[in-house]
């Protein structure tokens, strides 16, 4: 029997590390300028998102043997490990969007990129790699091209409607399908480039400091490059005028430059509008296009490579990370934790309770709660969280039984 291979520890950090990215997004985590502007906010915007999302691929990978790849029986049981997890968080998901809180949950669309991944497990890293470069084009410019063509209120728009008119997710959290592959906060066809990149890389051997290293000028080198390339012809070339104009309420901006100089602070709802296929080189948060795709995606390849360095770096010194890895031990638990908090202030429920100070000092209580919860559970229970450990159960009892 081989002996069982040490816990990548780095991966927790990184986990969350976009954990807490997340907190800075929805709650404000961080501090206010003179301005009144939060200095993180535009880091985190978008990048936080897409770190979990590669994340999501290499555990995925993981799951499925990484390096020395699962095979016959045991790769069909995490194929449908997999699954079973897909099928869990369409359910969670749901249940979450339908609370109406202003948080775009992703956990729903996870379901989606479980299944298109688990298509994946059988094939080699430089296939998945290269299923992620071509989407991370391809995939901007198609959807593009077919909600344009929704916008234009023919053919297509009548099939989404008619779609939509009978998917019951849709009727439930609003939030259906349609959403999940091409319109929605995360849509499939500009988001799996980040979960087939994860993947890949968990395809490889993590354990070897030239590979991280390795990540680490990649990401480095995509981000560098996907963001000049769009300074050069937004900002230089004169696009941003371009594109100013053609900004309407429709997608919650002001008129004109300030507006589009908003949106790379706050981001867009998932997509570029369909107005001008100049859109298509910007790299606003949460847009979708080819260079936000490769921008967002670098950075989370390279603070991978990073985090999976450092943390071996630190030797006895491990403990100052401590609570960030049981954050990301933890992914799931805080991040459905904060949007209930979220919940529930946002419906005065905390108002005239003990705990009525949450509310008060909301992005502190989400941020210190997270951090104290999880480093306190895994001291005392030593276990998978609250809700990992029934989704790990779970899954495992299925997959056994499905022949």
């Amino acid at each position: 029997m081989k002996p069982p291979v040490p816990r990548l520890v780095g991966i927790d950090v990184a986990r969350g590390l976009a954990i807490l990215g997340m907190f800075v997004v929805h709650v404000g985590v961080g501090w206010t300028l003179a301005d009144g502007s939060n200095p993180l906010q535009p880091i985190a915007a978008g990048r936080s998102a897409a770190l979990f999302a590669l994340l999501a691929g290499v555990s995925i990978a993981l799951l499925s043997g990484g390096h020395d790849r699962k095979v016959n029986r045991d790769l069909g049981m995490a194929l449908w490990r997999v699954i079973v997890r897909a099928a869990v968080m369409l359910a969670l998901g749901t249940a979450l969007t339908m609370l109406g809180t202003p948080v775009s949950v992703i956990l729903a669309y996870y379901a989606v990129f479980f299944v298109f991944a688990a298509m994946l497990l059988t094939e080699r890293w430089g296939i998945i790699a290269g299923a992620a470069a071509v989407l991370g084009v391809l995939g901007p410019v198609v959807s593009f091209w077919v909600r344009s063509l929704i916008a234009a209120d023919g053919t297509v728009a009548g099939i989404v409607d008619t779609v939509n008119a009978y998917d019951p997710l849709v009727a439930l959290a609003d939030d259906g399908i349609v959403n999940f592959l091409l319109t929605g906060s995360y849509p499939a066809i500009t988001w799996l480039p980040f979960v087939f990149a994860g993947l890949a890389i968990g395809r490889l051997d993590l354990h070897s400091t030239r590979v991280r290293w390795r990540l680490v000028a990649l990401g480095t080198i995509l981000a560098a490059a996907s963001y000049t390339v769009s300074w050069l012809a937004v900002r230089v070339l004169g696009v941003d005028a371009r594109l100013a104009a053609t900004l309407d309420p429709g997608i919650g901006a002001p008129y004109g430059a300030e507006g589009f100089d908003l949106l790379f602070t706050e981001g867009l709802g998932g997509t570029v509008p369909t107005t001008d296929w100049a859109w298509l080189l910007v790299t606003i948060p949460h847009s979708g296009t080819p260079l936000d795709v490769y921008g967002a995606g670098g950075v989370a390849i390279a603070l991978l490579g990073l985090c999976l360095i450092v943390t071996d770096a630190l030797g006895r010194a491990a403990w100052l990370v401590y609570p960030l890895v049981s954050v990301g031990m933890l992914a799931l638990t805080t991040y459905v934790g904060h949007i209930l908090v979220i919940w529930l202030d946002d419906n005065s429920m905390l108002d005239g309770t003990p705990l009525s100070f949450v509310s008060e000092w909301l992005s502190l209580s989400i941020l210190l709660g997270a951090l104290l919860f999880a480093t306190l559970w895994r001291l005392a229970v030593r276990r998978r969280g609250p809700l990992e450990w029934p989704l790990h159960v779970v899954s495992s009892w299925v997959a056994r039984r499905i022949p």
